[in-house]
């Protein structure tokens, strides 16, 4: 099969923000054609967030470390391993639990999974091409119609999940391979600490604007910096631009 040229920007930064700790994760490697990313949020209020979070962002990241660019059994079974070791390793009451989002791009072709609300954007053209859906009790409500996709940061049920790893039987939701059009791609992951403090037109002008994945990111921090308050939750994100 044909690997297409393609030339890679990306950036990956994770802050506390206002809290204590840092209960964020967030990596990438390199491996042969593949180019794989992972970001996972730990559930602080769920006990050892950041054990958590760092666990099954550990184990994710090898899924396509082979070389092979992955199908989608073998990322089910990634996050099914993954969250393997967090109940084999849960020691408290209250369970540590996180969510994860993950990513593998080759040349024109690109695939992801997630599971929680931690979120996946594709843009292309200044457009939204693709995103992923929070699996939370305001994602729900935006599926019934009784708020909108832009009223979730506000929304009493938006920090109740429905799914994260960490719950027995947790199933990730995977997007279908995608194969990328010629031009430049932006694919961002990133936290709720971050997202909701960003709209999708202020996501796609920012993306346009940048002349860098870290000039872009540096954009999105300020723009988000600016609506936050000092305690803010903690807040990462991986930036990823891709001339195919």
């Amino acid at each position: 099969m044909r690997i297409y040229d393609c030339r890679r920007d990306y950036i990956k930064r994770s802050e506390k923000g206002g809290r204590l700790k840092n209960e964020d994760y967030v990596n990438c490697v390199e491996s042969g054609n593949n180019l794989i990313a992972v970001l996972a949020d730990g559930l602080g209020g769920q006990g050892d967030g950041e054990i958590a979070s760092r666990m099954a962002g550990d184990s994710l990241l090898t899924c396509g470390a082979d070389g092979a660019f992955p199908d989608r059994q073998i990322i089910m079974d990634a996050f099914h391993k993954a969250n393997h070791i967090l109940l084999k390793n849960q020691k408290n009451k209250v369970h540590m639990k996180t969510t994860a989002v993950y990513l593998c791009q080759r040349g024109n072709r690109a695939v992801w999974a997630h599971i929680g609300d931690s979120r996946l954007y594709h843009i292309f053209q200044d457009k939204i091409l693709d995103y992923t859906l929070d699996h939370s009790a305001s994602q729900m409500s935006v599926f019934m119609g009784e708020i909108t996709r832009e009223q979730i940061p506000w929304d009493a049920g938006r920090s109740r999940l429905i799914k994260a790893l960490g719950m027995e039987d947790a199933e990730p939701e995977i997007h279908d391979e995608i194969r990328l059009e010629p031009g430049r791609h932006a694919f961002l992951l990133c936290s709720d600490g971050l997202w909701e403090y960003l709209s999708d037109a202020e996501i796609i002008d920012i993306c346009r604007r940048g002349r860098s994945a870290e000039d872009s990111l540096a954009l999105m921090l300020d723009c988000k910096n600016t609506k936050s308050m000092p305690d803010c939750d903690n807040y990462t994100a991986f930036l990823l631009f891709l001339e195919v």
